[in-house]
């Protein structure tokens, strides 16, 4: 199994860059939520596409529920659409058709029968397990059990299961460090080995 670094809510380019030098292999993008803090717009997000075009690192747009207007102005400038709203897998079947994106959807994760989401997004390219509150959350500790399930259907599926963790509790070099780059950290864990 290996792991790869997922840095999101990222704006601007100095932070983009420390993320990269530190070993980020996916830049989120918080694109068209305005309850975020970290929000941008879908132009912005286009513009600072071009700004770091040059990185080598997968850049995805973080979204909520993203009409085709949204998804038309920036499906040429990213690699990842992640949807965090109420999107069907019927809406993800769409969304790919219209925009040829990598989908990753998010399903928020508070117990243990949540897990039974998994199934219900067959086309997502990959499924994030998030915490229920965007804000207020804590790191969800997962029981050995559930974990196995977790990587079994990993295995199964042949996705990659991004597990997120906010509000971490951490040391004060690691809480400076997390405060410059405004950002939450998410561990992308792969079953299925190598890059993308």
């Amino acid at each position: 199994m290996t792991a790869t670094i997922k840095i999101c809510g990222l704006r601007d380019y100095n932070a983009i860059k420390m993320s990269v030098d530190s070993g980020a292999k996916y830049l989120g993008f918080v694109c068209d939520y305005p309850r975020s803090p970290r929000n941008i717009s879908p132009y912005k997000l286009v513009e600072l596409m071009e700004e770091i075009s040059h990185f080598d690192a997968y850049k995805v747009a973080v979204t909520v529920n993203p009409d085709d207007t949204v998804i038309d102005i920036i499906k040429g400038s990213i690699d990842f659409l992640q949807l965090h709203g109420s999107e069907t897998n019927q809406r993800i079947l769409e969304i790919k058709k219209r925009s040829n994106l990598k989908i990753i959807k998010a399903i928020k994760i508070g117990a243990e029968k949540d897990l039974q989401q998994l199934d219900s997004y067959r086309d997502a390219d990959d499924l994030l397990l998030d915490t229920p509150a965007m804000e207020h959350s804590e790191l969800l500790m997962f029981p050995d059990n559930v974990r196995n399930v977790l990587e079994l259907v990993c295995h199964e599926s042949k996705k990659a299961l991004l597990v997120t963790k906010r509000k971490m509790r951490v040391g004060p070099s690691e809480s400076a460090c997390r405060s410059r780059l405004q950002t939450t950290l998410s561990c992308l864990v792969k079953s299925h080995g190598g890059e993308r």
